[in-house]
């Protein structure tokens, strides 16, 4: 990965789960670094989401929530401590985090590829109205990069 600056944007919760106050986020959600549950009716769990960066082999990863339907969650927590995932069929699911300088990549369609243990399953846009799925199929510049970083330092 590509860090510029060595930060990449990463997001603490999804933005549904923002939204509560802390009461309400330790009355109806479970979670831990990796899922969240709310209300028994939402599930997420913390993906990267790759962009290849110009003129390099490697990638600049956004840190994002998934929001997954009930079935492929249970599926991704059967599977979370698996050595190998990456044989394992895609997931859809939709972009649970609204990320700045984008359009329309909140609740945007992609799919989950689940990788090692160590590793955080990683995502790929399939809504091409969102500008992410540009910027994920055709890679992004280092200052595009560089971008995304500095919001983390605001």
């Amino acid at each position: 990965m590509v860090p510029a600056n060595n930060i990449e944007l990463t997001f603490p919760m999804p933005d549904d789960i923002l939204n509560l106050d802390q009461k309400e986020v330790n009355e109806k959600c479970k979670f831990n670094d990796d899922i969240y549950v709310y209300n028994d009716e939402k599930y997420y769990i913390r993906c990267i989401l790759p962009l290849p960066v110009h003129d390099t082999s490697e990638s600049y990863c956004i840190g994002v929530w998934v929001e997954l339907s009930l079935s492929c969650f249970n599926r991704v927590w059967d599977l979370w401590d698996e050595e190998d995932k990456t044989n394992e069929p895609l997931f859809s699911g939709l972009l649970a985090s609204q990320i700045p300088l984008t359009e329309n990549s909140q609740n945007s369609k992609l799919v989950v590829q689940l990788k090692g243990v160590s590793s955080r399953p990683e995502v790929f846009v399939k809504d091409k109205s969102c500008s992410l799925y540009l910027e994920q199929t055709c890679g992004i510049t280092m200052h595009r990069a560089r971008e995304y970083s500095d919001l983390c330092r605001r």
